[in-house]
């Protein structure tokens, strides 16, 4: 008998690729999203996945999953990710008071596990490599209400002894991701041989391609993990934008003319000197590590 898949945050970047993978495996699969025509990351297999309309704060979320009764639960649905992206309440509602919604309505029927999907910004800024057990320091209002859905999830595991993890992407890329990000806007730039217009070369991030966080998902499904355990997935080690256009630039062979400070810094953050993940708990608990350097996943 098939293990049942619901993904919330199914039609956003990551979401799109596990939906795709899980479908991939034979799963069965059951997303919540709030329009039904499903965009253009899941539009060619809408007819593969169960789709619930619905949003993840409202109470008749409950309903829906009584009937689908899932096994594994993805929690991705998250605002606050994009730099437009900027209404506090907005973020109030949908990180924090979503996600205990979904946490209280799944857990009045038994599932195998609940996977919470944290974020990097919730650790604020660092000068050494980020441990699990570091003081949470949010610069930002995403990464405070990150943090606040993560400590729920957390807490409801210890207590109620519920399979409940969460795992705390730093700066994931690959593919559909929006073509208006760092990554795949300077690639797309520099193969069509326009000008790639970035803010500044120094800015640092542990990025982590796509395929080492499918693998991440995967083992997680298939391991036992203590209840509310936290664990870092990056790649740990980070690198500059600097860095992220010279290697674009010679993989295409590009003839693009570099535009440096054509973009303007996001305000939401400081930028930090030093930004990477330690991820010796995942290969710990998961036995993971990355397979793909930045190189290979460009």
């Amino acid at each position: 008998m098939k293990n049942k898949y619901l993904i919330t945050g199914a039609t956003g970047f990551i979401g799109a690729n596990i939906t795709r993978f899980l479908l991939s495996k034979g799963e069965d699969v059951s997303i919540i999203t709030r329009n039904k025509k499903l965009n253009w990351r899941l539009s060619d297999i809408a007819s593969e996945i169960k789709i619930y309309k619905s949003d993840i704060r409202n109470p008749s979320l409950s309903k829906i999953i009584d009937k689908i009764r899932p096994d594994y639960i993805i929690h991705m649905a998250a605002y606050g990710v994009m730099p437009h992206e900027d209404n506090v309440k907005e973020m109030i509602e949908v990180n924090i008071k979503g996600t205990m919604n979904l946490v209280n309505a799944v857990k009045k029927n038994k599932f195998k596990l609940l996977i919470n999907i944290g974020s990097a910004v919730e650790y604020g800024i660092k000068n050494h490599k980020i441990t699990e057990e570091g003081l949470l320091e949010p610069i930002n209002d995403y990464g405070v209400t990150k943090a606040g859905s993560t400590l729920f999830c957390h807490k409801e595991g210890i207590k109620n002894n519920l399979p409940i993890i969460t795992l705390r992407l730093f700066t994931p890329f690959g593919y559909f991701e929006d073509k208006n990000r760092l990554i795949p806007s300077v690639i797309l730039s520099a193969i069509n041989n326009k000008p790639i217009k970035v803010s500044v070369p120094t800015s640092v991030r542990d990025f982590i391609f796509i395929e080492d966080i499918i693998d991440v998902f995967e083992l997680s499904i298939r391991k036992r993990i203590r209840p509310g355990e936290i664990i870092n997935i990056g790649s740990g080690k980070q690198h500059s934008i600097g860095e992220i256009v010279g290697k674009v630039m010679e993989i295409s062979g590009s003839k693009s003319k570099v535009e440096w400070g054509a973009v303007k810094k996001q305000e939401r953050f400081i930028e930090p000197k030093r930004l990477e993940a330690d991820i010796s708990k995942a290969y710990k608990v998961l036995n993971w590590k990355p397979k793909y350097s930045l190189e290979q996943g460009l």
